[in-house]
């Protein structure tokens, strides 16, 4: 007579291997190379995305019912599903302030612009979690305009210096892509004048007005940061003007490198790209 065999339970999922588990969680939370938006409004500049064929059009969602089983799922899903993604903040910031502290905890990659700096409460807020809340934070890219990076770029002396002595510091990286020009106002002697104007303290452009000071900017940067990416896109006359105040900058060691950097290529089609390093 054949023993029978003792009956064996379904395993519990969160009894499986976390390599097991996490293979799972990839095909949920995993399909999107892009930054995932944190609410509706995208604000990256369409014209440095491909086209409609990419496969960026043909990602699936975003799959969150796993985090509404229990608990304990919840909070694996949580922390697998925002360390392993990267993500972009949207003109609606409330998405971004509904995060669970979980959620805001694990996220290592995160992208920002313009909105992150209009004077007010909401902006005051983004910069308070992102330093107090957003622990696992690794990398920072910075999308503002040409007007608030060429203001707040001399005073990312101040915001190095803010840091304790013996404490790691981040890397900084300017990412410049530069564009053909598009429009007959758009010359590039035009952009050199109004840069360096700017790049040495100047506040003419309309483009800061309603924004917070400069120094601000840099000062509220996130300190516990690997590597925090300033793109940028200008055209030739927005790269002489940089150029220029480096070359009579003592205290900006911001360097131009052509070595592979371990940022990704945020514009894709751009013509040439420009990549300086700050070097101390």
């Amino acid at each position: 007579m054949t023993p029978k065999l003792p009956i064996q339970e379904p395993t519990k999922f969160e009894k499986l291997p976390p390599e097991i588990r996490h293979q799972i969680y990839t095909h949920l939370f995993c399909h999107k190379p892009a930054p995932i938006p944190l609410g509706p409004g995208i604000l990256e500049p369409r014209f440095g995305l491909p086209g409609k064929d990419d496969a960026r059009d043909k990602q699936p969602t975003f799959y969150t019912a796993i985090f509404r089983v229990n608990k304990s799922i919840s909070r694996d899903a949580l922390r697998f599903a925002y360390s392993a993604n990267s993500f972009q903040l949207t003109a609606d910031l409330s998405c971004f302030f509904g995060l669970s502290q979980t959620a805001l905890a694990s996220i290592k990659s995160l992208t920002v612009f313009n909105n992150c700096w209009i004077e007010g409460r909401p902006s005051t807020k983004v910069w308070d979690i992102l330093n107090q809340k957003c622990s696992s934070l690794e990398t920072l890219a910075v999308q503002p305009s040409s007007h608030l990076l060429w203001q707040a770029l001399p005073h990312l002396k101040e915001y190095v210096h803010s840091f304790p002595q013996g404490q790691p510091k981040p890397r900084l990286i300017i990412d410049v892509y530069v564009w053909d020009r598009h429009f007959s106002f758009d010359t590039a002697e035009h952009e050199y004048q109004r840069a360096l104007q700017e790049l040495n303290g100047g506040t003419g452009a309309d483009g800061t007005q309603g924004f917070m000071r400069p120094g601000e900017i840099a000062i509220r940067l996130p300190k516990q940061v690997k590597q925090i990416d300033f793109v940028l896109d200008v055209n030739a006359g927005g790269v002489r003007a940089l150029t220029e105040f480096l070359q009579s900058s003592s205290d900006l060691p911001l360097v131009k490198t052509t070595e592979l950097l371990p940022c990704k290529n945020y514009r894709v089609g751009s013509r040439i790209r420009h990549c300086y390093v700050w070097l101390e």
